[in-house]
């Protein structure tokens, strides 16, 4: 089966995801299954897209803002050519596994089904927050441990031919939807206030080449944000120096990179993290990894073996 994984990421989260999504697809051939997986990165800077109907399979994934998916990842839905029934499923990710993001394709699924994509499944997968607040070391270790149980999963579920109803709750949509419009145009205008501090800077030009939107620009050594902004916080968050101001946001800012790879080898934390060494605003996330342990059970899944 030949596979296009289609994904906006800003910090890096849901690229992340879409690895987990390669490697176990193409894992599937040692059982039979001869899959191959190109991924596409959407952004201003990468080029024409690969042609869908090119694909047996495909993939489309996204990081959640503000409850629904972010403005590059509607557009590109937009400008994907039609199809004739074309299998497709949705991944998103985000800080928190809460049901209020459910609803968050609504818009994108919309559009897809109108061009001829085949809906058979969408999964959220919970990774550590870009913003807001930084999680702890056990709490990142648990939920990359966790994404790669659930990733797998789908991907086997997907293999055979597996497909699900997509939740599309109206009464839900009916209030999410307003919250996108807002969160699209203040971004827009809050990225302006985003600033480079010059006494951390060492002018890398990193926070450029991240941008998917290319919104920013130097000049004479001076680094400018313009108006298209989409709040991904892939600037802030991968700055070497910390050098980023994200104006109004500046006590919800997270910098540099959780090491998940190297979280998942470190046998001094604790895994499982939740339920068992919850405490605080993490017992928040006791439904969701309840939910995943329940599915994963059903499916034979230990997600231990990925330690």
């Amino acid at each position: 089966m030949k596979i296009i994984l289609y994904v906006f990421s800003g910090t890096g989260n849901t690229l992340a995801v879409a690895e987990l999504y390669k490697k176990f697809f193409e894992a599937a051939r040692d059982s039979g299954a001869a899959n191959t997986v190109d991924i596409y990165r959407i952004s201003k800077n990468s080029g024409p897209f690969p042609n869908p109907n090119d694909y047996d399979l495909i993939g489309l994934g996204y990081p959640i803002h503000a409850f629904c998916a972010p403005e590059p990842f509607i557009d590109f839905c937009k400008d994907l050519p039609s199809v004739q029934n074309k299998r497709t499923f949705i991944f998103k990710s985000s800080g928190e596994g809460l049901h209020i993001n459910d609803c968050s394709s609504q818009k994108s699924i919309k559009i897809l089904i109108k061009k001829g994509y085949d809906i058979v499944a969408e999964r959220h997968i919970v990774m550590p927050y870009n913003m807001i607040y930084r999680h702890n070391d056990a709490m990142a270790k648990h939920m990359w441990i966790y994404a790669h149980a659930l990733v797998d999963m789908h991907c086997r579920e997907l293999n055979e031919g597996k497909r699900e109803k997509v939740k599309r709750t109206f009464l839900k949509t009916m209030w999410i939807a307003p919250i996108g419009f807002i969160e699209r145009h203040f971004s827009h205008l809050h990225g302006t206030a985003f600033k480079a501090d010059a006494k951390k800077c060492i002018n890398c030009g990193k926070c450029v080449k991240t941008c998917p939107e290319n919104n920013i620009t130097v000049k004479d050594g001076k680094y400018k944000f313009g108006h298209n902004c989409v709040l991904c916080m892939g600037c802030s968050f991968g700055c070497p120096k910390d050098a980023i101001k994200i104006g109004l946001f500046k006590y919800w800012k997270v910098n540099g990179s959780y090491r998940l790879n190297e979280l998942i080898k470190d046998g001094n934390l604790a895994f499982p993290y939740i339920p068992d060494h919850a405490k605080g605003i993490y017992r928040l996330y006791k439904k969701y990894y309840r939910e995943s342990d329940k599915k994963l059970k059903e499916a034979g899944i230990d997600v231990k073996k990925y330690i």
